[in-house]
């Protein structure tokens, strides 16, 4: 049994950081077709966004990115320094693994994101009564899952 919320709206943006922000701006938007929406900066001494990220002394480049029915944010940190490397974690790691964009055709995304600098594991899989999917991982070892909507894997929800 599903409750309706009031509140909420609906997904709007999934945040990556990187370590190349112009890199990943032209990856992201070569790959999906998205567009600039907005792009900005602050520093270690701006409040608000010390607060919002719940870091101290915190300083970044970032950049929204729109498209389809959803927007991509991505960040470059230059304080404190990004730790972690997100090639070294796993499918089944803790926390947010992938980020699923519905395409058209999966196998040509999978081509385009090498060519952008990006890497695939495997071919696609077509699961019967399901869709057709695959991981790819971007230049900075995001994982990315490209899926063919089908069956119990219903179309994007588009306002």
């Amino acid at each position: 049994m599903s409750v309706k919320l009031d509140n909420v709206i609906g997904f709007h943006h999934a945040g990556i950081v990187v370590p190349d922000l112009d890199k990943a701006i032209d990856f992201y938007t070569k790959l999906l077709g998205y567009e600039v929406m907005s792009q900005s900066s602050w520093g270690t001494d701006h409040a608000g966004f010390n607060q919002i990220v719940g870091l101290e002394a915190s300083a970044a480049r970032f950049c929204m990115l729109k498209g389809g029915n959803a927007f991509l944010e991505l960040f470059e940190y230059s304080s404190p320094p990004s730790s972690e490397q997100p090639a070294h974690l796993g499918a089944n790691d803790q926390g947010i693994r992938h980020i699923g964009i519905a395409v058209r055709d999966v196998d040509a995304m999978v081509r385009r994101c090498i060519q952008l600098g990006g890497s695939a594991k495997n071919a696609s899989v077509s699961v019967p009564g399901a869709a057709t999917a695959t991981y790819c991982r971007d230049p900075f070892g995001n994982l990315l899952e490209f899926v063919t909507p089908g069956g119990r894997f219903p179309e994007p929800i588009i306002p």
